[in-house]
This record gives C-alpha cells, structure tokens and sequence, in this order.
C-alpha cells in the first residue's frame, strides 16, 4: 500500500500494558524479521502505559476529565484499545490521524484497491482515515475501562471516546494469567 501511494510509512510497536510475555515474543519477531521499530524494553512499554492512565487518572480526581477535551479522548480510546485486544494509531509527525480497533486498522490497508482513487482529489492522510471510519462505524466495537477499587479513582460516570454517550458500569472480577493465553479452569 505504502509503495503504491508512493508515501513513506513507519510501524513502531508500543506492546500491551499487562501482557508481558506476549510482548515479549511479538518484539522477537519484529526483531528478528526486521518488520518495524519496537522498543526493546518493556519497561519503557509500562511507561508509556502507566503515563496515559496518569494522565487519566489525574483528570478524574481534578474532576477535570472533560469530555470536549480532544487529547483526553485519545487518550480514553488507546487505554480503552489496550484492553480489547490489538490496535493501532496511524499519525504523520506528531498529528494523530486516526486510531483504531486492529481489525479495522488492518482492513484498511488490505482494501487499498477500493480507496486508492480518493487519493487523487482527497489526499493520501484523508482517503486512509475516511475508509478506515467508515469500518470502524460499521464494527461497533466496545470501549471499555477497568479502574481498580484500591486506587479509589472511580468516577461516578463516563462517557465513551467513541460515541459520547454515558457508558454503563460494572463490577468485574479479573484473573489475567500470561503464561499460555488460555483459561484454566476453576
């Protein structure tokens, strides 16, 4: 795709915030198969990640986690993405263009065919981001977020990045295990 639009594109693999040894394998093979950047320590992963939820975290307790603030949305959108699997920013410099759900940021690509005639009129940056929402839009992928109780930072309400509606809250119980990926049974 990124040949064919004549344009120069960069992957650069920041991990999950909790899942350590599968962090681990997927920087192996970046590495070893020279597919992107990634960072190498995973101790600059946790950074990134324990920064965006800071950064959240700080918001609420100021009771300042305003909804109209464009960077706190992005923000709500990776850390939600980061607990629902695989995900993807795509951005020129320090310009987010669009975020994303995996599964729709790599259909994307994929389509190339059905969206490479846009570039012409619409450009390369917004030919992307328009298909790419139109997927997203037709996903209806959740968002979603887990505070710790023992943080004592819960908020009495939330809305969601995506839709902007109030978003329901539950009670969960986690066990998350990172040997093999799999459930043991009780």
């Amino acid at each position: 795709m990124a040949r064919a639009a004549g344009i120069p594109l960069e992957m650069a693999y920041v991990g999950k915030s909790h899942k350590k040894e599968s962090v681990r394998r997927a920087t192996a093979t970046i590495s070893v198969e020279k597919l992107s950047h990634s960072w190498q320590e995973t101790t600059l992963m946790w950074f990134f990640w324990a920064r965006l939820e800071s950064m959240l975290y700080s918001k609420i307790q100021l009771k300042r986690a305003d909804d109209q603030d464009h960077m706190m949305q992005q923000i709500k959108k990776l850390l939600s993405y980061d607990k629902d699997g695989p995900w993807a920013l795509f951005c020129r410099g320090s310009k987010i263009l669009t975020t994303g759900h995996g599964s729709t940021m790599l259909q994307t690509p994929a389509d190339f065919d059905l969206w490479k005639n846009d570039i012409a009129t619409k450009g390369f940056d917004l030919s992307f981001k328009d298909y790419h929402d139109k997927l997203h839009v037709a996903a209806n992928n959740c968002c979603r977020f887990e505070f710790p109780i023992a943080a004592g930072r819960i908020p009495e309400g939330m809305r969601c990045p995506e839709c902007h509606r109030l978003m329901e809250k539950y009670i969960a119980f986690l066990c998350c295990h990172d040997q093999t990926g799999l459930l043991e049974p009780y």
